[in-house]
Order: structure tokens, then C-alpha cells, then sequence
């Protein structure tokens, strides 16, 4: 009889081991789960902090070397944004290299492709087919006078931003309220090729020269390269 109970009380001890062996294990399996989590969190918002200043830093590279451009006698239709990167932005008649905002001898600057995660991978739109409504001198919309498209702008566009770096843009460009919706018809996807033609009206409040929008339940990020009437 003692055997037997000796082998009773054996047992239940080996019991109680495994359970706290389980209850250890499943302990730090959580905590290590919460780490990792927390980690995770750390790392995007420094991927968004990163892309933030990427992405600013780029349009500003973009608007100097349209301005070195410009001073050298090219005019804004003679601009090209031909590069060997994205296909579309080659004119319908040759330009001189110094026409050229990707090249040595014009602009000098490089194409560059988004940061990683901050869209869909979708490449930069430069456009001229898009009027940025109250910004200039065209206070009262995008189609005054005869020829409506001299009021479209040269603006360089990137589509579906991901929210939390549409904020970090708007908050470092200090556009308060988050993401502003537009009112009007958005950003033309359009390649420019030389011609400033009527297209879309983008209408935010007050007008902004660069801002991260919402519209049709995307955000849209835009920088105008040459404000135009």
C-alpha cells in the first residue's frame, strides 16, 4: 500500500511540472508576441519618417532642376521629362539634352522610384493636364478666358499614399486636420509631352502648391514643378 501511494504522489508532481512547463511556455510566447508587435510599430513609423523626407526631398530636386531648366531660354513646353525608367514622356518632336530635366547637361536630375510601402509601388505622374483651382493669380477657377489651358500647372503626382505618410506629409508641409478631401476632379494621370492641356481641376481649401489628398477613398500626394495663371 505505501508503494502505492508513493507512486500516486510521484505522479501528481510530475503533473504539476508539465502544467507549469505549459504555463511558462504560453507566458513567454505572449510577451514575445507583445515585443514583436511593438516593434513592428517602432519600425513603420520610421519607414513613414524615412519616406516622408524622401519624398520632399525629391520634389524639391525636381522643381530646381525645372528652374535650372527654365534659365537656361527653354520654354515651358520645350521641358522633357523623358527617362529610361518610365515610358510616356517623350516628345512628339526631339529635344535637346538641355530641354531634358533627367539629363546632365539639363536639369540634372535622376528619376527616382517611390519609397517602399509608401504606395502600391504605382511610379510618379509629371502632368500639365491639371489646374490646382485658387492657386496664382486664378482666383476664381480653372477656366477663365479663352484659353482655359493656360491655367494648368506642371505637377508632379504619386497615387495611392498610405494614410498614416499622407499625415506625416501634411503635418510637415503644416496642413493641419489631417488628409483634405478635394472638391473637384483630382490629378490627371496624363504623361506630359510638351502640352499644357484642359484636363482636371483639383480643388482643396485653402489652395495649397504642395499637399497629401483624399479622393475616391485614395490619398493622392502632388507638388506643382511651375505654377502657371
Amino acid at each position: 500500500m505505501k508503494h502505492t501511494s508513493y507512486s500516486s504522489e510521484s505522479g501528481n508532481v510530475f503533473v504539476f511540472i508539465l502544467l507549469g512547463v505549459v504555463l511558462f511556455v504560453a507566458l513567454a510566447f505572449t510577451v514575445s508576441r507583445g515585443f514583436r508587435g511593438e516593434t513592428t510599430n517602432r519600425m513603420s513609423e520610421r519607414e513613414i519618417t524615412l519616406a516622408a523626407s524622401d519624398i520632399l526631398s525629391y520634389v524639391q530636386r525636381l522643381e530646381r532642376a525645372v528652374s535650372v531648366v527654365r534659365g537656361k531660354n527653354v520654354s515651358e513646353s520645350d521641358l522633357s521629362f523623358d527617362n529610361p525608367m518610365v515610358a510616356g514622356y517623350t516628345h512628339s518632336t526631339p529635344q535637346a539634352d538641355k530641354h531634358k530635366i533627367f539629363s546632365s547637361a539639363g536639369g540634372g536630375a535622376r528619376w527616382q522610384t517611390p519609397p517602399d510601402g509608401s504606395n502600391d509601388g504605382s511610379p510618379w505622374v509629371i502632368t500639365g493636364e491639371t489646374c490646382v483651382v485658387g492657386l496664382g493669380t486664378d482666383t476664381a477657377g480653372c477656366s477663365v478666358g479663352t484659353d482655359s489651358t493656360a491655367n494648368e500647372d506642371l505637377i508632379v503626382m504619386l497615387a495611392n499614399v498610405d494614410a498614416g505618410l499622407c499625415v506625416e506629409l501634411n503635418k510637415r508641409l503644416n496642413i493641419a486636420g489631417g488628409i483634405p478631401a478635394d472638391a473637384g476632379t483630382g490629378i490627371s494621370t496624363t504623361p506630359f509631352r510638351g502640352t499644357f492641356d484642359n484636363g482636371t481641376e483639383l480643388t482643396l481649401t485653402p489652395a495649397y502648391s504642395s499637399a497629401c489628398f483624399s479622393n475616391g477613398g485614395m490619398n493622392y500626394f502632388y507638388s506643382v514643378l511651375l505654377q502657371r495663371p
